[in-house]
């Protein structure tokens, strides 16, 4: 509670009364009339102290206000979302009341406050809507009230109970997206390129009739003599390998890339591929070094999916530099059996030791890197020239540029697969790789 502007306007008015009293007496006035104005004073800031306490001993009666939120439990990032508030109260007036939602600043709030004057045991009701750009856990605990005492001197400032918690999870969108392609039998709209088979490494299926343009080793001569018809071998991806993920949480993954941070879309792409690789029977597991160390150990079956999403979607980078050789070490002692290892980061142009981590990977598994390419960079690349300092900016850009060039060389010596993409193209690089390697026979 806080006096009101009406408190303080009529405390100046008193006080200023009080300061020209004295000056009236200066004038030459009869001595009846400066009683009678030094009486009407005491009148009057008596009169205003009794105001004031009464309407003090009044809020002392007053109601509970409740309040009641109405959201989801569970936002996409990136998405936006409704909120739904009201506030109740009992008393016998009309009430004028700024209703604020404390809601956290990452769900990025729009229009959550109003000011509106409430009837007499009434509800207001109003809604708001959330854009979150932030993934993780949040709570939503107080709706802060402001409104008058009865005659106007304190203002009340409640901050009513009203408990709400929030998950923002990464947006699923590219699965769904992909789903719905994969329906429609329009796989190249996304880019994903379809290889023919090489009939070694692959899983048997089912016989069916030959069909034009079988291979010759595809056919089941034996069934072909009992049925007098050619019959041909299907076959089907190999199922139940192993695809893991090295997640890189570090400052390297902090920076934001046009519409969001780099560790946003990465995380997409891994989810994005490991919904494909659950789908294939394969399994899948995360290990999360740099800023967060987390261990997600293998998932199987396409219900996993859920799980995984709630054991990432709080993830987090930070200012930590992640230690590339002391991530492999970790993961190859956590994880033995032989698998795709897809290693997601965004080196610098002083990252040697990264193709050292590469190569102590490979020792045991098959290791795709996926590095997230920097818009920004390519911008300031091929930005115009008109000063020195532009000029400068542009020969370090392209020293950079050339650096990395070199650790890329070394990187494509030390692993199978070297995918050096742009965010937005990382999903679809990464789904093509997988296909290739599972669909040679590599993986």
């Amino acid at each position: 509670m806080r006096p009101s502007n009406l408190f303080i306007g009529s405390l100046a008015g008193v006080t200023v009364l009080a300061i020209l009293s004295p000056t009236v007496r200066l004038l030459q006035f009869p001595e009846f009339l400066h009683q009678f104005l030094n009486l009407s004073l005491i009148i009057i800031a008596s009169l205003w102290l009794v105001l004031i306490g009464v309407d003090y001993l009044l809020l002392r009666n007053r109601t509970e206000l409740e309040a009641r939120r109405e959201m989801a439990n569970s936002l996409a990032f990136g998405h936006k979302s409704k909120v739904e508030l009201s506030v109740r109260h009992d008393y016998d007036r009309t009430v004028k009341m700024v209703i604020q939602d404390r809601c956290p600043l990452e769900l990025n709030p729009k229009n959550s406050s109003i000011s509106q004057s409430v009837p007499a045991q009434s509800t207001v009701v109003f809604e708001y809507s959330v854009h979150p750009r932030v993934r993780g856990n949040f709570n939503l605990d107080f709706v802060d009230i402001t409104y008058d005492s009865i005659l106007g001197f304190w203002q009340v400032i409640s901050h009513v109970p009203c408990k709400t918690s929030v998950r923002v999870y990464p947006d699923f969108a590219q699965i769904s997206r992909y789903l719905q392609i994969l329906l429609a039998h329009q796989t190249l709209l996304i880019g994903l390129r379809k290889q023919h088979r090489r009939g070694t490494g692959l899983d048997f299926h089912q016989l069916r009739e030959y069909r034009q343009g079988d291979q010759l080793n595809h056919i089941d001569w034996k069934t072909t003599s009992k049925r007098r018809a050619l019959i041909s071998r299907e076959f089907q991806d190999e199922r139940s390998q192993q695809l893991l993920f090295l997640v890189d949480t570090g400052k390297r993954m902090h920076s934001d890339d046009e519409v969001s941070p780099l560790f946003d879309q990465a995380l997409d792409a891994m989810l994005l591929l490991s919904y494909i690789a659950l789908q294939q029977g394969d399994g899948v597991s995360v290990y999360c070094f740099g800023q967060i160390s987390r261990w997600i150990p293998e998932m199987k079956g396409l219900s996993s999916i859920t799980r995984m999403l709630h054991r990432t979607y709080d993830l987090h980078t930070g200012t930590y530099a992640s230690d590339y050789i002391e991530a492999a070490e970790n993961a190859l002692a956590r994880h033995r059996k032989r698998s795709l290892v897809v290693l997601l980061t965004s080196f610098r142009d002083d990252d040697q030791d990264l193709p050292i981590a590469l190569k102590l990977l490979s020792t045991r598994h098959i290791v795709m890197l996926a590095n997230l390419h920097e818009s920004l960079v390519d911008r300031l690349y091929e930005s115009d020239v008109d000063n020195a300092a532009s000029a400068l900016s542009v020969l370090g850009i392209a020293k950079y540029i050339q650096e990395r060039a070199r650790v890329v060389a070394q990187c494509k010596g030390a692993c199978r697969i070297v995918l050096e993409s742009k965010p937005k193209d990382l999903p679809i690089n990464m789904v093509n790789a997988y296909w290739s390697l599972k669909r040679s026979g590599q993986f």
